[in-house]
């Protein structure tokens, strides 16, 4: 019984990660209004039924691709999180978080067609409602780790995570844009911003 349970959910999850990746080539090639479902299933080798077996509408495609596309972000955080020196772990999160969406230029232009598009539609901000507060929380609470460990100085972590989240995300336009700036260059510019001024003045590592 677990062999043939094995067995159908292989498949299952092969078809959906087929319909995500064939979405995601729409979206970014026709834009999310443009794109139908009958194309997302055709690019899929699906028939219109078949994608609605594993998805409801196109919204949820929509939705479902998001997630997936954080999977590998939080897997990022908990790393940098991991870190036995909170001011290392996050030079590293600002680091390979701008690796990772520069390396993946289709994924990262999904991402912002997704914006534009939740912000001219109310029922698709549900995507991203509380995702900036749980981003910005998770960078307050690193430099709260710092604080504790005597890393950085007494400051209200707060605003600078917000801050640091906006400018996360707005470099990656120019990062894309700019043939000069590099992933690293600009990790660097922020690591001097964000991080640099709120040290203690011990030997960081």
């Amino acid at each position: 019984l677990q062999e043939t349970a094995m067995t159908r959910k292989e498949p299952h999850e092969k078809r959906t990660g087929d319909i995500l990746d064939a979405a995601v080539a729409e979206f970014v090639e026709k834009g999310y209004e443009n794109t139908s479902v009958e194309s997302i299933a055709r690019r899929a080798g699906l028939t219109k039924g078949g994608l609605y077996h594993h998805f409801g509408s196109k919204d949820e495609i929509l939705m479902k691709a998001n997630a997936r596309f954080s999977e590998p972000i939080e897997k990022i955080a908990r790393e940098a999180f991991a870190d036995k020196s909170p001011s290392h772990g996050l030079k590293r999160y600002i680091s390979s978080y701008l690796s990772w969406w520069s390396e993946h230029e289709r994924e990262l232009t999904f991402i912002f067609l997704s914006l534009t598009k939740a912000v001219s539609d109310s029922k698709l901000r549900g995507i991203y409602e509380g995702y900036d507060e749980e981003v910005a929380g998770f960078l307050a609470e690193l430099y709260r780790a710092g604080i504790r460990k005597g890393e950085f100085t007494d400051f209200d972590p707060r605003p600078v995570s917000r801050a640091l989240y906006a400018a996360l995300d707005g470099i990656l336009c120019y990062i894309i844009l700019s043939p000069d700036l590099t992933a690293e260059k600009a990790a660097s510019d922020l690591c001097t911003s964000f991080i640099t001024p709120y040290k203690n003045g011990k030997k960081q590592s």
